[in-house]
């Protein structure tokens, strides 16, 4: 073979040496996200293992857990404290979160959510003539009565109890609850407890409130008083029996320390996530960041690969596994972890650094090699000539 076949072979290799390491690198992060998801589904098994049948320590009331009855309500975990002023702003709009009660021109819809230890709700309720109570007049007085929304819930003693907020305007919404005094006298006594906030708008109107999660024992349940005139009798429905004011249902939302557990259970670059069987979030636990610890940046060869190779949609890995009753039978709820994009991000661009900066090096040397081969040939050629 003449040397000058040689030297062009030589070229054409160094040229596909780095097309061949971006191929295996490729490859290789592909391999290594399959690894890692294997990892995560194994953790995922173990932890929805050691919440086995652990009722209590996955709903707050539990009750109303796994297979929500139709008047039960599930509240969504909220990531601040909602600022009850009636407005929908905040509030999710996927329509699998509501609860729809009514029909027709007599309907709402309902969501709830949970931050800290206040349960906050929000109600749309369709109402084409919306009636208020009487300026100043007792809320008791029959002939006073305008439109409102009762509250029925059970304390943690067990006790029921039914309070009501008297609709008189836009803006704040103030709930009473009925006692008896002296001669069987009964008595609106404001509880400021609960708090409340009206918003009219085409068609009816938005109620949002919010109220202590230590008042309430699980059941629990809205109704609508819907009254076409001032002091008439009320179109009645909702969440609540209308005879005695009683919850038909209960709230669906996570025990106190289902958080505190996952957080024990949690390593860095991870979140971990309970959810019940339909979906919706119970209890979440992301692990703290190292302070002062800067990530580090992908260098130049590992930037032109992700520029070359386009974006990758697969940053994040996820893993779920289902939490079982107690002896394996049925579906309490289901974990899920996912491994966050920086984790991920920084494990396969060390590796990806390695491996290109070998391809790179590589390359270099066959260059070198050609160069001082074609060095070689064009000395021999002009000492032939002399």
């Amino acid at each position: 073979m003449r040397p000058w076949l040689k030297l062009a072979l030589l070229v054409l290799v160094t040229l596909v040496l780095p097309w061949d390491g971006v191929r295996y690198a490729r490859q290789m992060e592909s391999a290594l996200r399959q690894s890692e998801r294997q990892d995560l589904g194994s953790l995922a098994r173990s932890l929805a293992a050691s919440l086995q049948g652990r009722t209590r320590l996955i709903y707050r009331f539990p009750g109303f857990g796994a297979r929500p009855g139709p008047y039960d309500l599930v509240a969504i975990l909220l990531p601040a404290p909602v600022y009850v002023d009636g407005y929908a702003d905040g509030w999710p709009t996927s329509g699998r979160l509501w609860r729809r009660f009514g029909s027709g021109a007599h309907q709402f819809r309902i969501v709830a959510g949970v931050s800290g230890r206040m349960l906050y709700a929000l109600l749309r309720i369709t109402d084409p003539h919306l009636v208020f109570d009487a300026p100043l007049a007792n809320p008791l007085r029959r002939s006073a009565r305008g439109d409102r929304i009762w509250i029925g819930f059970a304390g943690p003693q067990g006790h029921f109890h039914a309070e009501f907020l008297a609709l008189t305007g836009a803006g704040p919404v103030v709930a009473h609850r009925i006692v008896l005094g002296e001669y069987g006298r009964r008595h609106a006594l404001v509880d400021p407890r609960i708090v409340g906030a009206l918003q009219p708008h085409p068609g009816g109107y938005d109620l949002e409130l919010s109220m202590p999660l230590s008042m309430l024992g699980g059941p629990f349940g809205v109704l609508v008083d819907d009254r076409s005139g001032r002091g008439g009798t009320p179109l009645r429905y909702g969440m609540l029996q209308p005879s005695n004011l009683r919850p038909r249902g209960g709230l669906v939302l996570a025990s106190p320390g289902l958080s505190g557990y996952l957080r024990r259970l949690v390593r860095p670059g991870l979140r971990i996530s309970v959810t019940t069987p339909a979906g919706v979030v119970l209890a979440r636990a992301d692990a703290p960041k190292v302070p002062d610890v800067p990530a580090p940046q992908p260098g130049l060869l590992t930037r032109l690969f992700r520029r070359l190779s386009g974006p990758d949609g697969s940053t994040r890995i996820a893993a779920s596994a289902v939490i079982r009753g107690t002896g394996g039978q049925g579906m309490l709820a289901r974990l899920k972890i996912t491994q966050t994009a920086g984790r991920w991000a920084r494990l396969r661009d060390r590796t990806l650094e390695r491996m290109l900066n070998l391809t790179l090096a590589t390359s270099l040397l066959a260059c070198l090699i050609a160069i001082a081969l074609g060095a070689q040939m064009v000395i021999r050629a002009w000492r032939r000539r002399r």
